[in-house]
């Protein structure tokens, strides 16, 4: 679960180990994630339409290194080095700890007894049932509801596709949310600084330290009110109850990693996954009249390839990042058979993968038949998004929701055109009939 914040750079900035909660002020400042300059603008358009480039790169430098740099592009390539945990090592694991205040989280570990142990507890908690039998018609119901009392016109975003999983974060995680736009905005700043930030960009420490300040108080006293009795079975209610069980492998500490953890790959991610899901379907008739029919016919499995057939035309970033954390060798054997060094930083573009035609049919065709073996969207391998099951559930319905209205359509204007907050999208309304 990931983002592009840091491209908005292009000067490297020096290594700092991440400040502690006691070395900054509360203050959220939301225009540190704000991009600016002629040197964004470029870039931030290639990476909106980079497959000219990807194409290029596939065929005559599948695997590109640039000083401390390597992107690789090409389908196998990509697949062989996320598979690769510990040479491609992910390297935030300093900055999930420094947001949790305490303890690491599974996405910023490598493998081993204590990724298997909290991958385990996690798990457990959320139940893949769950998502059907709670996830997927409460973020119906809320879809439905808050469609309802847009009366023809909404955010398609701030008053839709982020506000659902806040709702879901609510009711099914145990959280209280009084600043329901804030904490969309704090999430993302603080997803910006653990999956984006390969530079150490000081600006987006600053504004997720920030805002860690302020997510972590809501976590802990969701805790703190089922430990006082509070009922209800949500997933803070499920960890205190493990508490009980083993207090030495489930503190106060461990809970909230967990729910820090999935808040924040929960929230910024389908918020910039149903943003470009809803852009794209706006911009293409044929696109949005497939997704149209599979939800007016009930057929939730369809609705969801068409969604997330189109996300693969805009996914949540070029790739994930991760670090060389020995002499690795890629594609061995090969004609494009290169070593990546040790400390290397390296950009695995899944947007690239899902694109080449050496293993994706047609892939330049809207083909909501594809199969499995087609994406990454949510990555592969010991960090594929543990929590993408739920996210596919929530972006589903939600979209089911608007898609059964009549008519759903660009509000004209400046309305009807995507605003962001960083690199995630923002607000973008839509009118209904």
């Amino acid at each position: 679960m990931g983002n592009v914040a840091s491209f908005r750079r292009l000067k490297k900035q020096g290594t700092q180990p991440p400040k502690s909660f006691d070395e900054i002020d509360n203050g959220f400042d939301p225009t540190l994630l704000q991009s600016d300059g002629f040197i964004s603008r470029i870039v931030e358009r290639i990476i909106r339409n980079p497959y000219k480039l990807l194409a290029f790169l596939r065929r005559y430098v599948p695997i590109l290194t640039i000083g401390n740099w390597a992107v690789i592009t090409r389908y196998d390539d990509v697949a062989e080095a996320l598979q690769n945990d510990k040479a491609v090592a992910v390297d935030f694991g300093a900055r999930i700890k420094a947001l949790n205040g305490g303890p690491n989280f599974v996405l910023g570990m490598s493998d081993g007894p204590a990724y298997r142990g909290l991958h385990a507890e996690t798990v457990k908690v959320f139940p893949l049932k769950e998502n059907e039998e709670i996830v997927a018609p409460l973020s119906y119901k809320e879809a439905g509801r808050l469609l309802d009392e847009g009366q023809g016109k909404i955010d398609g975003l701030r008053g839709l596709q982020t506000l659902v999983p806040i709702r879901i974060c609510e009711e099914y995680y145990g959280l209280k949310v009084d600043d329901k736009d804030g904490f969309g905005r704090w999430t993302i700043a603080m997803s910006c600084y653990m999956f984006g930030n390969p530079t150490d960009d000081p600006d987006l420490e600053e504004a997720a330290l920030a805002a860690a300040a302020l997510v972590r108080p809501i976590v802990d006293d969701a805790i703190a009110r089922v430990q006082a009795g509070a009922s209800g079975d949500t997933i803070t209610a499920r960890l205190v109850a493990r508490q009980k069980e083993d207090p030495e492998a489930m503190p106060d500490s461990i809970i909230r990693a967990i729910l820090i953890g999935m808040v924040c790959g929960f929230v910024p991610t389908n918020t910039m996954a149903s943003g470009h899901i809803l852009d794209l379907l706006l911009s293409n008739r044929d696109w949005m009249l497939q997704a149209r029919e599979a939800a007016r016919s009930g057929n939730d499995d369809l609705l969801k390839r068409c969604l997330f057939e189109a996300m693969r035309f805009w996914p949540l970033n070029p790739g994930p990042f991760r670090v060389a954390g020995e002499d690795v060798v890629i594609a061995a054997g090969t004609r494009r058979e290169k070593t990546i060094k040790k400390g290397t930083q390296m950009l695995l573009s899944t947007q690239s993968a899902m694109h080449d035609p050496r293993r994706v049919k047609n892939p330049d065709i809207f083909d909501p038949s594809r199969g499995q073996t087609d994406y990454m969207l949510m990555g592969l391998g010991l960090h594929w998004c543990i929590g993408a099951p739920l996210a596919y559930a929530q972006i589903t319905q939600t979209f089911k929701a608007l898609l059964e209205r009549e008519n759903v359509r660009r509000a004209p204007g400046k309305d009807g055109k995507m605003t962001k907050f960083g690199p995630f999208p923002e607000s973008l309304w839509v009118l209904y009939d």
